[in-house]
């Protein structure tokens, strides 16, 4: 089935995905990345993630993909402008990449997994294009394990209907604390997991976190809409009560994002490649 991705054109949220970085969003990965290294970033949306791993790796190459080409030209852009020479940005289908088997020694899924109706079997595909005893990251907020408070009636409503449109759409707000089990069912031989925490206390963080959350509304809301959970009014009350309690002196959040590093072991070899494609920059 298609899957379903919410914030596809959403110009708010892309904004905020701009803003990410790899020091911040892949700081549990960078210890195992290394000069030389060839890596693939599934997923890179408008790539600023991707242009810090390329500067982790250089001279080595890096390839960010993405199924949106908008957020691939964004990213090729982002790349001339920083000179970033290592670095290139195709359109590809995390479920067909079109790379030969064992074309990267790294990889790397930010924000993916969660979306997808299928995770083990992405996983699999990027198993497939790594070189025997390479490695993949990859990160995902679980729902489960997020705080906010003080809340209202409202904003409770939205994280309970937050949840359904995910499941709805084909995707799992609790995949998080299932990376080990997806990356032994994807063929990884080795899978270990952690956690870390971007939690709000204090006005500079809780505007970044009501802006988060107002942008993915706008997104998500499109589902709510459309299945009639929400009227457009409701949807602005919504929003104006995550501004509200930005504003707030006791207010505060966490988010838990899970984390977790796969490595494989013999050749992948789940079948040949859609495309045999050497890795040049």
């Amino acid at each position: 089935m298609r899957e379903i991705y919410s914030q596809h054109g959403n110009a708010a949220f892309e904004a905020l995905l701009a803003a990410r970085t790899a020091t911040r969003q892949a700081a549990f990965f960078l210890p195992h990345l290394h000069a030389g290294m060839r890596v693939l970033d599934v997923g890179c949306g408008p790539g600023s993630i991707t242009l810090g791993l390329a500067e982790r790796v250089a001279p080595g190459p890096v390839l960010g993909v993405d199924i949106q080409p908008a957020q691939v030209q964004r990213a090729r852009a982002l790349a001339v402008a920083h000179g970033a020479a290592t670095l290139r940005f195709e359109v590809a289908d995390l479920y067909a990449l079109p790379f030969a088997d064992g074309s990267f020694d790294a990889a790397f899924a930010h924000g993916v997994l969660m979306h997808l109706r299928e995770p083990a079997r992405a996983l699999a595909e990027v198993r497939r294009v790594l070189r025997p005893g390479g490695i993949v990251g990859i990160r995902d907020p679980d729902f489960g394990a997020n705080l906010f408070a003080p809340t209202t009636a409202l904003l409770q409503r939205w994280f309970a209907l937050r949840v359904q449109i995910r499941q709805h759409n084909g995707g799992d707000p609790y995949l998080g604390r299932h990376h080990r089990r997806l990356l032994l069912e994807a063929g990884f031989e080795q899978a270990d997991a952690g956690a870390s925490v971007d939690s709000a206390g204090a006005a500079p963080d809780l505007r970044r976190h009501a802006a988060f959350h107002v942008a993915q509304l706008q997104g998500l809301s499109t589902t709510a809409l459309a299945q009639g959970w929400l009227d457009a009014a409701t949807v602005e009350e919504i929003a104006a009560d995550f501004d509200a309690w930005a504003q707030r002196p006791d207010a505060f959040c966490a988010v838990t994002w899970c984390e977790a590093v796969g490595r494989s072991g013999v050749a992948a070899g789940h079948g040949k490649s859609t495309q045999s494609a050497p890795l040049t920059i």
